[in-house]
């Protein structure tokens, strides 16, 4: 099953989704995407408090995801957080340079793709970027398009859809299970 959760920074969807994976199985694997940055700090360590004793193993993807969980194939639970951060990563180098997002698009797409074919379950999270209609720059919209098509693309095939506000869940798509 593929589920899509989203919902806007700080509604409660990373703790829904891990919830979410936790029920899956018990075999857990977290796909950290969030690079470890002076102002991330704070909020990596809640996450990381958040799954303390759930029995995730962690593997932190910065800038596409590991190769050893696309080529693997097995009965596990995996749970991305989250896909706007795994997007900044792959379109913006470390010299802060942005690469071609059409490419970025397509790589992680595939990506995507190859993850949701290789385990169980995937639960994606995704911050809706976006939608605060703010005039933004060409960067940010490069961004802004790329997680979108990425964030419609994942819901056309997910099983389910969840938002999350104020950490209220509400089915978009789907039963939960």
């Amino acid at each position: 099953m593929i589920a899509l959760v989203t919902g806007g920074s700080n509604s409660g969807k990373s703790a829904f989704a891990e919830d979410l994976a936790c029920s899956l199985g018990p075999q857990r694997t977290y796909v950290a995407t969030m690079a470890p940055s002076a102002q991330a700090q704070a909020r990596i360590e809640r996450h990381r408090r958040h799954r303390a004793g759930k029995s995730f193993t962690t593997y932190e993807c910065l800038g596409g995801i590991a190769p050893q969980l696309l080529d693997s194939t097995n009965d596990d639970v995996v749970l991305l957080d989250d896909l706007g951060n795994l997007v900044a990563n792959a379109l913006f180098n470390v010299h802060g340079n942005m690469e071609d997002p059409t490419r970025v698009t397509h790589r992680l797409d595939t990506e995507l793709l190859q993850l949701c074919g290789g385990h169980r379950h995937v639960v994606v999270v995704y911050d809706q970027a976006g939608s605060d209609g703010i005039d933004a720059s060409d960067q940010t919209l490069a961004w802004l398009t790329t997680c979108g098509t990425l964030a419609c693309r994942m819901a056309a095939r997910a099983k389910v859809v969840v938002e999350v506000t104020c950490g209220v869940p509400c089915v978009l798509k789907g039963v939960l299970p």
